[in-house]
């Protein structure tokens, strides 16, 4: 099991102490996204008229925003995968196919040639005979 880690991280300007099973760098991480939406949210018009419980609603809805899009785009890139993972197995069933006719058609060749060999090999001695056939 691994190790909790405790940090201490500054959240809109106060001190807290956090704790989780990833490392403290992680967990900096995560205050320094939500210090990040809550500028964000300070920075929008009109900000400065809406309490303090509306800017963390609003926060939340920006952050489970932010999670659901990335959910959406991780199960794209998931489909995606499993399609390139199928295509990958049919291309090398499409490999393995072409191998086989390229080594059917590379032996037909080295017949052919041999079968060639021999042909100009009887041609020549068809031809010698005729030349001697001739002469006489």
């Amino acid at each position: 099991m691994n190790k909790k880690n405790d940090a201490r991280v500054c959240i809109n300007g106060k001190n807290y102490n956090i704790a989780g099973y990833e490392n403290v760098e992680y967990l900096h991480k995560i205050a320094d996204y939500i210090n990040k939406k809550q500028a964000e949210i300070k920075g929008q018009n009109g900000s400065n008229i809406i309490n303090d419980s509306e800017k963390n609603i609003l926060m939340m809805i920006n952050i489970a925003d932010d999670y659901l899009k990335l959910r959406e785009r991780d199960e794209e890139i998931s489909y995606g995968f499993d399609d390139r993972q199928k295509e990958i197995a049919n291309l090398k069933r499409e490999l393995v196919n072409l191998q086989t006719k390229l080594d059917a058609v590379e032996n037909d060749n080295k017949l052919l040639r041999a079968d060639n060999v021999e042909l100009q090999k009887k041609q020549v001695r068809l031809e010698t005979e005729l030349s001697g056939l001739r002469r006489n």
